[in-house]
């Protein structure tokens, strides 16, 4: 195989010297250099496995925000030009070393990539990427949600779709496994990928460097047979593969390759394939997993609302007046307002701690969200605002349930002022709950 000429000359040979930056490039962007990703590893456990997983194979080093960004990227590609350089001029080239380094650097974005896909992919197919829409979702204005949290609630609403795209991950990861099949997982990957950046860019996503990093991946295994691709494609011509390969057998490294690939196997296709099947027949990795008060969830109506001995009536104008109230499956109720709401940004996905996690109230409006605590046998309840930007917004009530559709709310919030609430359930269906429980044919719609 004739990578680049033999003979180096006081020229420079522009095809060694990119192929020393990628390397390095491609090194560095694995580096763990932040403190979050060591605190990740060393506190991975089977409970947390797959959140924990997700976060180190998606991780990029970043020096100038919270994840990474484009000036990291430019800061990466800088010191691997540089050292790039030194390596290159410090080199004797040689078309045997030229075509192992690529070679194994081939080797080494399928892999890199395998693991991105197969972790999103599991995720993607045993429906854990996306969250089941909550009852506040359900009860707020679409416009209320930022970007990123749209792009999301669609593909909630879609499940067959999120476990289409997690198949074509997955199948695209196998395909990277071998070495004569990897070119046709990057002829998948790349417009999926994508499609997935743009994505991520247009609806302001905070990890759209990741999809662009995967697609980045997938440059070196298509560069290799970019040029018979060519030949067969668009010339039309007769075209054999490529069969130039590296010799495992000579080297010591040749017994543990079966050994690597089946601990690669193992781990990211039979455990993380069988962790993410069993989360999905349990609890959601973005809401919490506390259970709230018994047979409470639904949507209520504010028949009464006193505040300090004011009763105050019904008005779309007022702001401190409580409009409705959504208590949830788990320990969360939201109260919606008439007034702003500062919204907060989420700070990870698939959040395996139940405390950590923020999806139900960040990069949303209208509702303010509140996590509660059962006291005193099911007859009171503390509330705790987990969003940032309310940090003593608490409340403490006696809970009342003269039946099964109303409840009354007595106590006061942090400041002293006194709150006395009665509430109504409402009798209200939700589409995507009856699709889910009955199907589309059997509520009288066709695909």
């Amino acid at each position: 195989m004739n990578f680049i000429s033999t003979n180096k000359t006081h020229f420079f040979q522009w095809q060694s010297y990119l192929l020393r930056v990628a390397i390095i490039f491609f090194l560095l962007q694995s580096l763990p250099v932040n403190a979050e990703i060591y605190k990740t590893i060393a506190n991975i456990s089977w409970s947390t496995f797959i959140s924990d997983v997700f976060n180190i194979v998606i991780y990029l080093p970043h020096v100038f925000g919270p994840v990474s960004g484009f000036a990291d990227w430019f800061l990466v590609l800088g010191i691997s030009l540089i050292l790039a350089y030194v390596w290159y001029s410090k080199s004797i080239i040689s078309d045997e070393k030229e075509t192992k380094y690529f070679y194994f650097l081939r080797v080494a974005v399928r892999f890199r990539l395998a693991s991105i896909l197969f972790v999103a992919g599991f995720t993607k197919l045993f429906t854990l990427f996306a969250p089941e829409l909550s009852l506040s979702h359900l009860n707020t204005g679409y416009g209320y949600f930022e970007n990123w949290k749209q792009l999301y609630l669609s593909l909630s609403a879609a499940p067959a779709y999120a476990i289409f795209l997690g198949i074509v991950e997955l199948f695209a990861a196998f395909l990277l496994l071998f070495r004569k099949t990897s070119l046709l997982g990057v002829l998948f990957i790349i417009p999926f990928y994508g499609n997935v950046f743009l994505a991520d860019l247009a609806y302001e996503g905070s990890y759209f460097m990741v999809s662009a990093y995967a697609v980045l991946l997938t440059i070196p295994i298509f560069v290799y047979d970019i040029k018979k691709l060519g030949n067969l494609l668009i010339d039309l011509k007769l075209t054999s593969p490529v069969n130039w390969h590296f010799n495992w057998n000579s080297t010591a490294l040749g017994k543990w390759r079966p050994v690597l690939k089946g601990a690669f196997v193992l781990f990211f296709v039979v455990l993380v394939g069988f962790k993410s099947y069993s989360l999905s027949q349990g609890e959601s990795l973005y809401y919490p997993s506390e259970k709230g008060l018994e047979e409470v969830a639904g949507k209520y109506n504010v028949d009464l609302f006193i505040l300090n001995s004011d009763t105050l009536e019904y008005s779309p104008f007022d702001k401190q007046r409580w409009k409705d109230v959504v208590f949830e499956e788990w320990n969360t109720l939201s109260v919606r307002i008439n007034d702003s709401i500062k919204t907060a940004d989420p700070h990870s996905f698939l959040e395996g701690k139940s405390s950590d996690r923020d999806y139900e109230y960040t990069q949303v409006g209208d509702r303010l969200y509140y996590h509660y605590q059962i006291q005193n046998g099911n007859k009171e309840i503390s509330l705790q605002n987990p969003n940032p930007n309310y940090p003593n917004d608490q409340f403490t009530f006696y809970v009342e349930r003269p039946d099964s559709l109303h409840i009354n709310l007595k106590g006061e919030n942090s400041k002293g002022d006194k709150y006395t609430v009665a509430l109504s359930k409402v009798d209200k269906k939700y589409l995507l709950y009856e699709i889910k429980n009955l199907g589309r044919r059997k509520l009288g719609y066709k695909l």
